[in-house]
């Protein structure tokens, strides 16, 4: 997990720096991010590596996004996405660890089963002096479209992690 830290800031100038556009709105990087968003890690993902079977930062960011909107939970809550199974975004010892897999869904037209981008979802990571790796999927073979991954980790937090519905 990775903070930046800006040292050496004249107290005068804390305000225009607080200011700056890259440190709000849309930005990647922001002062004061959500219990959710702040502590999301993903790999490089199937954009850079050739061993992941999915994209994971730019559908981390997405899903994070909406979660924040839809859900409200009282402490940090640890998101992390890996591509593979190497796991390098260390899915298990994430509050919610999210890993690329396979996953199947209807085609309604031929009524057959397709292979789709998914996911394998680990929860109950901890980190710290009462560590716990999750090393059993509390879910297999979700779907990675936001429609379908979405509603499931809403329902997760609220049921594992006490999260209230906004």
């Amino acid at each position: 997990e990775q903070n930046i830290i800006l040292p050496n800031v004249d107290n005068d100038k804390v305000d225009a720096l607080l200011a700056e556009p890259h440190l709000n709105g849309n930005s990647r990087l922001k002062v004061n991010p959500g219990m959710i968003e702040g502590n999301l890690v993903s790999c490089t993902g199937a954009q850079f590596c050739g061993l992941a079977l999915i994209e994971t930062k730019n559908n981390a960011e997405s899903i994070v996004k909406k979660l924040e909107e839809r859900v409200s939970v009282e402490k940090p809550l640890r998101i992390h996405w890996t591509g593979c199974p190497n796991s390098c975004g260390q899915v298990q010892v994430a509050d919610i660890g999210i890993m690329g897999a396979p996953a199947r869904k209807k085609d309604e037209e031929t009524g057959k089963m397709l292979a789709i981008p998914g996911c394998n979802i680990f929860v109950g990571g901890r980190v710290g002096e009462d560590a716990h790796l999750a090393l059993e999927p509390y879910k297999k073979g979700v779907p990675l479209a936001e429609e379908e991954l979405l509603p499931v980790l809403v329902d997760i937090i609220k049921k594992e992690f006490n999260g209230v519905e906004k």
